[in-house]
């Protein structure tokens, strides 16, 4: 069952600082410099393990975000600094944030803030290789309008029935917390379509889907046919996920 989340205790600060922020000018030079492919998704839609095995290729360098929430604990073992965030105190990210140090970020949920640091770019731009990282489409936005080098790609779940078959695979979850995740996900699908810089992937099955994937970002084109394809099936998604949740 997830855990309950306590609220941002500088909540207006951060809400403050964001509504004027700019990056630092080194953060957007690194941007310019380096291929970056953002990828966005609706709950358990496989984003995690897709980035895990593009990561395995040897091709790509994942960009760890900083967060301000506290390690959970994932099929029993802690989270671990610098692997799936970087933890950061409020008071840490906050400074980070009037400092310019972070590329962009956002509040989740009123609960946490994360967002990608100048340290991260400074790793994956001297790594020599394809940066990836997850992120919320408003974080696409705010990197997509900084550099043209970055591809924002979203990842659709196969059919509706076998989505949710993956997302209550999980594990027992809070039916508030479940409703809570797929109105964010509804949310999240309708503004991808929204956004004429999108690239849509279905993920039906995992193997081929990396192997896709790799190949669009490669070769830099996805197909006039596929998209017409995926942006249908993401309009089916939203429409029984819509139904589902009335």
């Amino acid at each position: 069952m997830a855990e309950p989340h306590s609220p941002l205790k500088h909540l207006k600060d951060f809400e403050n600082v964001l509504k004027h922020y700019n990056p630092s000018l080194e953060i957007l030079d690194l941007l310019r410099e380096t291929q970056f492919v953002l990828l966005a998704a609706p709950t358990a839609a496989g984003r995690n393990t897709l980035i895990k095995n593009l990561i395995m290729t040897g091709k790509y360098y994942y960009v760890i975000s900083d967060t301000t929430r506290r390690p959970r604990v994932n099929n029993g073992i802690l989270e671990k600094n610098g692997n799936e965030y970087w933890f950061k105190t409020e008071e840490e990210f906050l400074q980070g944030l009037k400092n310019g140090v972070y590329i962009e970020a956002a509040i989740v949920h009123n609960q946490q803030v994360a967002g990608i640091s100048l340290n991260e770019m400074r790793h994956a731009t001297q790594s020599g290789k394809i940066a990836i990282t997850d992120i919320d489409i408003h974080g696409c936005d705010s990197i997509k309008s900084y550099s043209d080098r970055t591809i924002p790609i979203f990842i659709l779940p196969p059919d509706f029935k076998e989505w949710m078959h993956r997302l209550d695979s999980r594990g027992v979850m809070d039916p508030a917390e479940k409703k809570r995740r797929l109105n964010s996900a509804a949310e999240e699908i309708q503004l991808a379509l929204e956004r004429s810089y999108f690239k849509f992937v279905i993920n039906w099955d995992l193997r081929l889907t990396v192997e896709e994937l790799h190949e669009h970002i490669i070769s830099g084109s996805f197909g006039e046919t596929e998209q017409i394809t995926a942006h249908t099936h993401a309009k089916q998604v939203l429409s029984d996920l819509s139904t589902y949740l009335k």
